[in-house]
């Protein structure tokens, strides 16, 4: 990729970033804390299938951060919280704006996760990619992805709606 390119794809994932960030805070969720400690287990579970892939445990990671399980918990309720209200909020306007993800998007997606494998390992890793649980966590992202695009558009339309506004009163 040319560097300009590179540029404006960091620039539009920084923007898409503050605007998602932004109307997270903006807005108001409920939710039973229940959420929260899912949330904190989902973590724990990402990190031991990788240290698991690393070939450590979690009981070595504990001991080499010199942190126990309780400590961890606490350490990743933030982390918790910012991910389970930003989950509800972006599901709430996927709702709104009937952000839908199509077979063909999940098709396309596993496609995209096995383009860098080499031809005679692809099929392998297809399949291994091709389960009901990856399909279903491919379909969240997705529409996630969607959905924070969504936001992209209205925000950008929104302030070329502010300037050509402002262009008016001042002419």
């Amino acid at each position: 990729k040319s560097l300009t390119l590179r540029a404006e794809e960091r620039a539009r994932m920084d923007f898409e970033e503050k605007l998602s960030n932004a109307v997270v805070e903006q807005a108001k969720v409920e939710y039973p804390p229940v959420l929260i400690d899912l949330e904190i287990n989902r973590i724990l579970n990402d990190q031991a299938r990788q240290l698991q892939l690393t070939g450590q445990g979690m009981d070595q990671y504990l001991k080499s951060i010199n942190k126990t399980v309780e400590q961890l918990q606490e350490e990743l309720r933030p982390v918790a919280v910012k991910n389970v209200t930003a989950s509800l909020v972006l599901g709430k306007i996927a709702g709104e704006e009937k952000i839908e993800v199509t077979e063909a998007d999940i098709e396309n997606g596993i496609i995209n996760m096995t383009r860098r494998v080499g031809a005679d390992k692809k099929e392998e890793f297809r399949k291994l990619l091709d389960t009901p649980r990856t399909r279903e966590s491919l379909e969240q992202s997705l529409k996630t992805r969607k959905t924070i695009e969504r936001l992209a558009e209205i925000a950008k339309n929104t302030k070329e709606i502010k300037q050509e506004t402002k262009e008016e009163a001042n002419a």
